[in-house]
């Protein structure tokens, strides 16, 4: 059920956007400074409406939740040093990847890859 945008959930999702990928505190922490009157409830409340009208997606990467906008297929690196979040598009990958349908005789629906390694940032430093 799509409801009607409010101010407040234009706010988190924007905020969001802005941010790429965040965790539930570093998007609190963003609101916080940009838009101080908004409520830690109101925060979270929005994050769940966004989840279920499949605006922003919650993945795990690696034993942490980050919260994205959604977006076309994309798998994820992650920086080793810095921690940064990228995100990969399928045609970087190889196709045997992209083109998985079962494992095992089991339907594959979806999958979440994260790879890991340093970014080109912390290599030149």
């Amino acid at each position: 059920m799509i409801r009607r945008n409010t101010n407040q959930r234009q706010i988190v999702f924007d905020a969001l956007s802005c941010l790429g990928h965040a965790t539930s505190d570093e998007l609190i922490n963003y609101i916080n400074n940009n838009n101080s009157n908004i409520s830690l409830a109101t925060i979270y409340r929005n994050l769940t409406i966004l989840l279920d009208e499949k605006s922003i997606k919650k993945v795990k990467i690696g034993d942490i939740d980050v919260y994205e906008t959604t977006k076309e297929k994309h798998y994820h690196f992650k920086c080793r040093i810095c921690g940064n979040i990228i995100d990969i598009p399928p045609s970087m990958v190889p196709n045997s990847i992209n083109n998985i349908k079962t494992i095992d005789k089991n339907d594959v629906l979806d999958c979440d890859i994260v790879f890991s390694g340093i970014c080109h940032y912390c290599i030149k430093k």
